[in-house]
C-alpha cells in the first residue's frame, strides 16, 4: 500500500490536527501522536503496518488514505472518462448567439477588442434555422444564450431570431438567458423578454458608483451606474419570473468594497428574483501576452483570502467552501454547444468569437476545424495537464480555464490557473470548522 496523492495532512493552531482526503471528501480529526505517525507514513508507507494498530490500518485503507499502487491513477482515469463521456451525451443543442459584436461600453478588461460592428442579417438567420434543424435526430431541445458585444444593440435582430425559431425551427427552446450590461434595458425590452419567458439575465455591477464607472465605461464617457441600477429595478418588476444575476468582476481595485456592495444590493432587491455573486477578473484574450494576463488577475492566495472573507462575513455559507468534487463542463467542452457570431461562424470559446481564424466551422458547413474543437474538448483540461494529474486537489478543482492551456500550446504563454493551494485549503477548513 502507498500514501494516496489525494491526502492533505495539516496542523492548524486554530483547529488542531487533521487529514483531508480530496477523493473521499473526508475530514479526519487526529491527535498529535496520530498526526506524527501519519507524517512518517507519508514519508515511507512501509511504516504504516509498524506504527498503526490493525484496526487503524484497516480504517485508513477503507478511507483511501492508504491505497494500492494503481488505485489513484485508476481513479483519475475514471474521472476523466466521466468527463469525456458527458462531453458527447448531451441531447440539447447549446447556442450562444451574438446578434452583434458591437458594444456601447469600453471596459478595460474586456477580451473583445476591435471586432466588427455588423448585425446578424436575415440570410445568416436562415442558415441558423437550417443548422438547428440538422440536429433534430440527436437533440431534443435548444438552450439559447444571447451574448455579444452588447446584444440589446441588436434588439430588432433578437426579435427576428426568436420569431423564426418559434415558426421554423424543429427544436423547441427549453431554456434561454442573456448576458447584457443592462444599460439599454427599457419597458419595451423587458416586456418582450417576459413574453419570451427569458429564464436568466446577467448584468454586471463592478463596485460602488465611482469604481463601477471606471471599469464599466461607456464609450461616450458618461456614467452608467445609476441607469443600470434603475434598469434592474424596472426589470425585477416587469420580468418577475426571470432570475437576474448581478455579477461583480473582482480584481484588486474593488475586492475591498464588495462586501458593502453586496449588502447594499441585497437590501435594495430583497424579496426580488435576484442573485448577487462575484467572480474573478481574468484575461480571456487568446492573443494576450504573459504580462497582459497577469495584470488582471489576483493570485491564488488572494482569491482564497477573498472567498474566506465572504464566508466570515456571511456573504456565502461557511459550509459552501468545504471542498466538493468538480468535473464541471463548459461550452468549450460540450460537443453540442457553439458560439455563433453575426456572420454565422462557429466557435467553442466565448473569448474567440469574432476571430475567424479561431472558428471551428460555420452554420452552413458545420464543424470543419477539428484541430481547435478537439483541443478544447479533450486536449486542454486538467486531465491533460501533467501538473494537475499529480496534484492532491485534482478531484476538487475545476482545472481552470481551458483557454489558458490552449494559449500555452499555441503560443507558449505561461499560465497559472490554480484556484486553491495548501494555504487556501487550510483557511477553508478552518473557516468551515468555525461554523
Amino acid at each position: 500500500m502507498k500514501w494516496s496523492q489525494f491526502n492533505c495532512l495539516f496542523h492548524s493552531p486554530q483547529v488542531g490536527y487533521y487529514l483531508h482526503n480530496t477523493r473521499m471528501l473526508s475530514l479526519i480529526k487526529l491527535d498529535e501522536d496520530g498526526y506524527n505517525k501519519l507524517l512518517k507514513i507519508r514519508e515511507n508507507a512501509e511504516n504504516a503496518k509498524i506504527l498503526l494498530s490493525e484496526a487503524d490500518y484497516t480504517y485508513f485503507v477503507n478511507a483511501k488514505v492508504l491505497v494500492s499502487e494503481q488505485e489513484d491513477s485508476n481513479y483519475i482515469n475514471k474521472l476523466e472518462y466521466k468527463k469525456r463521456r458527458e462531453s458527447f451525451v448531451s441531447n440539447s443543442l447549446g447556442l450562444i448567439l451574438c446578434p452583434t459584436l458591437a458594444c456601447n461600453f469600453a471596459c478595460p478588461y474586456c477580451y473583445e477588442k476591435n471586432l466588427p460592428n455588423n448585425v446578424m442579417q436575415e440570410d445568416v438567420q436562415t442558415q441558423l434555422i437550417n443548422f438547428v434543424n440538422k440536429h433534430v435526430d440527436k437533440c431534443k431541445s435548444i438552450t439559447l444564450d444571447w451574448h455579444g458585444g452588447e446584444p440589446l444593440l441588436a434588439f430588432k435582430t433578437i426579435k427576428q431570431v426568436y420569431s423564426r425559431l418559434e415558426n421554423e425551427a424543429q427544436l423547441p427552446v427549453s431554456y434561454s438567458s442573456m448576458v447584457s450590461n443592462g444599460y439599454l434595458l427599457n419597458e419595451e425590452i423587458c416586456t418582450y423578454l417576459a413574453e419570451k419567458k427569458l429564464n436568466y439575465l446577467q448584468i454586471t455591477i463592478d463596485g460602488n458608483r465611482l469604481t463601477h464607472n471606471k471599469t464599466r465605461v461607456l464609450k461616450n464617457g458618461e456614467s452608467s451606474f445609476e441607469r443600470i441600477i434603475e434598469n434592474i429595478d424596472m426589470a425585477t418588476e416587469l420580468i418577475p419570473n426571470c432570475k437576474i444575476g448581478i455579477r461583480t468582476n473582482i480584481g484588486r481595485s474593488n475586492r475591498d468594497e464588495y462586501i458593502n456592495l453586496y449588502n447594499e444590493l441585497s437590501e435594495r432587491w430583497k424579496g426580488k428574483n435576484c442573485t448577487i455573486y462575484s467572480t474573478f477578473v481574468v484575461d480571456n484574450n487568446f492573443y494576450s501576452t504573459c504580462d497582459e494576463q497577469s495584470s488582471f488577475e489576483l493570485s491564488t492566495n488572494e482569491k482564497n483570502d477573498f472567498i474566506v472573507s465572504l464566508a466570515k462575513n456571511d456573504i456565502i455559507k461557511k459550509k459552501s467552501i468545504y471542498p466538493k468534487l468538480d468535473c464541471s463542463s463548459y461550452t468549450c467542452t460540450d460537443g453540442n454547444a457553439f458560439v455563433v457570431d453575426p456572420q454565422g461562424y462557429l466557435y467553442k470559446c466565448w473569448a474567440d468569437v469574432g476571430m475567424k481564424e479561431r472558428s471551428v466551422g460555420n452554420l452552413v458547413d458545420g464543424v470543419t476545424n477539428y484541430d481547435i474543437i478537439s483541443q478544447f474538448i479533450i486536449g486542454s483540461d486538467k486531465f491533460t495537464d501533467s501538473k494537475c494529474r499529480q496534484c492532491s486537489y485534482l478531484p476538487i478543482c475545476n482545472g481552470g480555464c481551458n483557454l489558458y492551456r490552449v494559449r500555452y500550446l499555441e503560443r507558449k504563454v505561461p499560465y497559472n490557473v490554480c484556484p486553491i493551494n495548501d494555504e487556501g485549503l487550510l483557511k477553508y477548513i478552518e473557516t468551515y470548522l468555525d461554523k
